[in-house]
C-alpha cells in the first residue's frame, strides 16, 4: 500500500492503519499544497478501504481492485477539476448518487479533487451529506488551500495534512527518469512533483536567468529591460520564473551574510510584483517596474 508514492511516510502508516483496523471515518480532508500525491493517496486508500482480501490491502487481484484498476469500479465516484469551480449541481449530482446504496460492496467512497474550487453553495449543498451521511459512504476532500473550506465542512472532516517533498526526495522522484537537477531547480520545485514535471522541461529558460541574475549587479538599466524580452515571454510561466529568480536571492544571500540586505529587498519586490499580478495588474507594467525596481535597490544598496 503505498509503494508507488514517495514522501509523508507517516502519513502511509495513519491511513495503513485506519484500513487495519477498520477504523474509518465518513469524510476526510487531505490538505497540502499541490503537485505532492494527495490524489494519488486518496485513490490508493479508496482502494485499499473496498479491497475484499482481508490480509494484505490492497491486493490489486480481487474484482474491486480489478475494477478499480481499470477505472470502473461503481462505488468510487470522483470529481476532478483542475481549474474551473465546482458547481452546485455537480454536488447535487453527488448527494443525489449518494442514496443509492454500493454495488460491488459495503462501501461508496467519493473523492473530490481540488475541493477549494467547490462554490459556497457547493459547498452548503455537500455539508448536508456531511451532517448526516449514510453508514456506508465516505467522502474525501482533497484541498490544496483548506482555508478556502468553510468552517463548517472542517469541522465535520478528519484533517490529514500532507507535507512537501523534501529535495532528496524529489532527487529519489528523478532518479527513475535518470535527470540530474541542480540546486536552484530543486529549491525552485518547492517540495512539489507537479511543479518539478512543469519545470524541468524549462531548463534553457531557467540557465538563462541564473546567468542574468547571478550578474545582475552589474548590469545598467537598457541590460535590465532587455531581460524582459529574454525570459518574461511567456505569461504562463510568469510565477515559477518569478519563484526561480527568489531562489538565487536567496543563495546570494547564504553566500553574503553581511551584505544581505539588498537582496533581501530583491525577494520583498518579487513577491509584491506576483501579489500585483495575481490581482490582475498589467502585466507589462508589473513586469516592467520588477526589474526597475530591482536594479535601483540593487544600486542603491550596493
Amino acid at each position: 500500500m503505498f509503494n508507488n508514492i514517495i514522501g509523508n511516510e507517516l502519513n502511509k502508516q495513519v491511513l495503513k492503519n485506519i484500513v487495519k483496523n477498520n477504523n474509518i471515518s465518513h469524510s476526510y480532508i487531505f490538505a497540502g499544497i499541490s503537485g505532492i500525491g494527495k490524489f494519488m493517496f486518496a485513490k490508493e486508500f479508496a482502494k485499499a478501504i473496498l479491497c475484499r482480501e482481508n490480509v494484505e490491502k490492497p491486493c490489486n487481484n480481487c474484482k474491486s481492485c480489478e475494477s478499480f484498476n481499470n477505472l470502473n469500479n461503481p462505488d468510487v465516484i470522483i470529481i476532478d477539476e483542475k481549474e474551473n469551480s465546482i458547481k452546485t449541481e455537480q454536488i447535487k449530482d453527488l448527494t443525489n448518487n449518494v442514496l443509492e446504496k454500493p454495488i460491488q460492496g459495503n462501501k461508496k467512497i467519493y473523492i473530490i479533487n481540488n475541493s477549494e474550487n467547490m462554490t459556497k453553495e457547493a459547498q452548503n449543498t455537500l455539508l448536508k451529506t456531511l451532517e448526516e451521511p449514510p453508514e456506508y459512504i465516505i467522502i474525501i476532500l482533497i484541498a490544496n488551500n483548506e482555508n478556502l473550506l468553510l468552517n463548517t465542512i472542517k469541522s465535520r472532516c478528519v484533517t490529514i495534512t500532507f507535507n512537501k517533498l523534501s529535495n532528496d526526495e524529489i532527487k529519489q522522484y528523478f532518479k527513475h527518469t535518470l535527470e540530474v537537477v541542480d540546486d536552484n531547480m530543486l529549491n525552485a520545485f518547492g517540495g512539489s512533483i507537479e511543479t518539478a514535471l512543469i519545470l524541468k522541461n524549462k531548463k534553457e529558460i531557467f540557465a538563462q536567468i541564473d546567468e542574468i541574475f547571478k550578474n545582475i549587479e552589474n548590469m545598467n538599466e537598457l541590460q535590465i529591460l532587455n531581460i524582459k524580452d529574454t525570459i518574461f515571454k511567456d505569461k504562463d510561466d510568469v510565477f515559477y520564473i518569478l519563484d526561480y529568480i527568489n531562489t538565487i536571492f536567496y543563495d546570494k544571500i547564504i553566500k553574503n551574510i553581511y551584505n544581505a540586505e539588498k537582496y533581501v529587498a530583491c525577494i520583498k519586490i518579487i513577491e509584491n510584483t506576483k501579489l500585483r499580478l495575481k490581482k490582475n495588474n498589467n502585466y507589462d507594467m508589473a513586469i516592467d517596474n520588477c526589474l526597475f525596481t530591482i536594479e535601483r535597490s540593487l544600486e542603491t544598496n550596493g
